[in-house]
């Protein structure tokens, strides 16, 4: 359930940009926020979200908090990058790729129970 939680939100990240690279958003106004609030792609990552939040709370019922936020936060920060590089183009830099890097080893150390 994890997993879904994760991915779920990456989908929804994909989306969000997507729409607003369509909606060609360079500045925000007031005057803006209905084709926000229209546009298919935003509305279908807010559908997401929601189904997310809704699996989150039952991950949070039998998870501990630590470990699932460490396990959803690592697929959360490895995949996105790689997607929007894929589907969008963006790259990153290499001092921010370690950066990543050591995210992921502090979120590893976080999921690793060790001996106590």
């Amino acid at each position: 359930m994890i997993l879904t939680v994760s991915f779920l939100t990456v989908v929804s990240q994909l989306l969000i940009k997507k729409g607003v690279t369509q909606l060609h958003l360079d500045s925000f106004s007031v005057g803006r926020l209905v084709d926000i609030a229209t546009s298919p792609y935003i509305l279908g990552s807010l559908m997401l979200q929601v189904l997310g939040y809704i699996i989150w709370v039952l991950v949070l019922s039998r998870a501990n908090i630590g470990y699932a936020v460490a396990f959803s936060g690592s697929f959360f920060y490895i995949i996105l990058p790689i997607l929007s590089w894929l589907i969008y183009g963006e790259r990153l830099t290499s001092v921010q790729w370690i950066g990543l890097s050591l995210i992921c080893t502090g979120i590893f150390c976080m999921m690793n129970k060790g001996t106590s």
